[in-house]
């Protein structure tokens, strides 16, 4: 499970960096025709719109699966060792359900009712745009599920931190 983690982290990564730097691209594309051009490219603008929710999203999924995304631990922290792993082990299964219910069965909702949404520049289907949704909701499942098997997931937060010089909110 934990070489399936490492190839999802690879992944997330590849394709959140590559988003980015179309996105980038794009934009400075977008300035160029706006500016020197005096023509607007607005299919340029719609790609990069798609793109950075797909990057938000997936960026997103990844912080959860390094456990690096915001929290608030001084309740926690004030607890006694076991009772923190319980306690982290029941917020992954609620986040497991929250992102079951939320992300995965509403994001598929929500790309139904806009699969015959057409984006007006591209022509793209607006499901394109809201199926990062439940494919964000996959990739943070799985990473609640690791973190759920794994017991070494204390201790690696807590280290992560102290080495990231991560403040504690």
């Amino acid at each position: 499970m934990k070489q399936a983690k490492q190839i999802i982290d690879k992944l997330l990564l590849t394709l959140a960096g590559i988003a980015l730097f179309v996105m980038v691209i794009l934009s400075i594309y977008q300035v160029i025709t706006r500016f020197i051009f005096n023509s607007p490219s607005t299919m340029s603008e719609e790609i990069v719109r798609f793109l950075l929710i797909w990057f938000g999203l997936l960026s997103a999924s990844y912080v959860f699966g390094i456990k690096q995304h915001i929290a608030i631990l001084f309740i926690r922290e004030k607890l006694p060792r076991k009772a923190q792993f319980v306690m982290e082990k029941i917020a992954d299964v609620i986040l497991i359900i929250v992102a079951l219910v939320l992300m995965i069965w509403g994001g598929y909702e929500v790309v139904k009712l806009t699969w015959a949404q057409i984006a007006p520049s591209t022509g793209l289907s607006m499901a394109a745009m809201y199926g990062a949704l439940p494919v964000s909701g996959i990739f943070i499942i799985f990473y609640a599920i690791y973190n759920l098997l794994n017991k070494e997931e204390l201790e690696t937060v807590t280290e992560a931190n102290r080495e990231d010089g991560g403040e504690h909110v």
